[in-house]
């Protein structure tokens, strides 16, 4: 896979600039994820930030739309789509491999909320069946529909993520898998087992893989998992770059939400640290879908 940053670009493509580029190259990134929410980029805007993140040594990685493609009020819903469909084919012209989004819940007001109904098969159901309107749209871009998931969303489990992809049936329909977002009391200790386990079970219906460390707090009684800084908690990062070898090799090892910019060279070199560690090599960063359906990737 190639290691890709996701949230450095953030905000509308027209206030994206050259600086932003420059300082990511020199770091050591050669693949960036667009993390905009922008559905409303003009061809204009869509060609100054191609020509800034290609004239400037880096590759698209994801690019992050924001919302979802599922919500329980149908006029909620049908804007939400209407604005993902947007942000497809802007993601699609940049040349970005996947728009990543909520998978959804049934909350009313938050689509990464806990929601009573969101663990029911009428859920997932429902899920399914509103995202499979955005599928032509994706395949029109050839650009993937990459939900996020968590413990909390309707997509809440490995065996979900997989009949969810599944029922779409679609080259361009896949998942995001995030191993911090399904950490457990009974995972977090051994979280390679997880990681080889669920990369066994979904194969190529995973789109991207989203990469943080995790941490369990000292609180009593009530078990509290959470994010901490990249290299300083549990996660099994060699397990996953060992794990990710079986993938399309287009696709994008993503790190990201690291809040402190200061703190994203560190982060990209401890996770050199470990891919150095085990011998693990990074896809060449050129490397797209097209050029490896050739047999032009390394």
């Amino acid at each position: 896979m190639r290691l890709c940053w996701n949230d450095w670009f953030n905000g509308p493509l027209k206030d994206i600039t050259a600086k932003d580029a420059i300082e990511l190259y020199e770091m050591g990134y050669r693949v960036v994820g667009i993390n905009s929410g922008d559905a409303n980029a003009t061809d204009d805007d869509i060609k100054r930030v191609r020509d800034i993140v290609l004239g400037h040594g880096l590759q698209f990685g994801p690019y992050g739309s924001g919302g979802g493609a599922f919500h329980p009020d149908p006029a909620t819903n049908r804007k939400n789509k209407d604005h993902l469909a947007r942000a497809i084919q802007i993601a699609g012209k940049l040349g970005c491999t996947g728009v990543r989004f909520s998978v959804g819940s049934m909350h009313l007001t938050n689509v990464w909320m806990h929601h009573p109904e969101n663990h029911t098969q009428k859920a997932l159901d429902m899920c399914i069946e509103s995202t499979r309107d955005l599928v032509p749209v994706a395949e029109d871009a050839e650009c993937m529909l990459c939900p996020e998931t968590t413990l909390w969303t309707i997509v809440n489990s490995v065996q979900r993520m997989k009949e969810y992809v599944d029922r779409l049936d679609s080259p361009y329909a896949k998942i995001v898998l995030d191993p911090v977002n399904h950490m457990t009391y009974d995972r977090v200790y051994e979280s390679g087992r997880f990681i080889r386990c669920a990369i066994g079970t979904l194969g190529d219906r995973i789109g991207e893989i989203h990469v943080k460390d995790v941490m369990v707090q000292d609180l009593l009684l009530v078990s509290h998992i959470d994010e901490i800084e990249m290299g300083n908690g549990l996660m099994d990062h060699a397990a996953i770059m060992k794990a990710s070898d079986q993938l399309e090799p287009w696709k994008t090892f993503s790190l990201e939400h690291i809040r402190d910019r200061s703190k994203v060279k560190p982060a990209y070199d401890y996770i050199q640290s470990v891919a150095t560690k085990i011998g693990h090599q990074w896809t060449e960063p050129s490397c797209t879908r097209e050029r490896w359906a050739k047999g032009q990737c390394k």
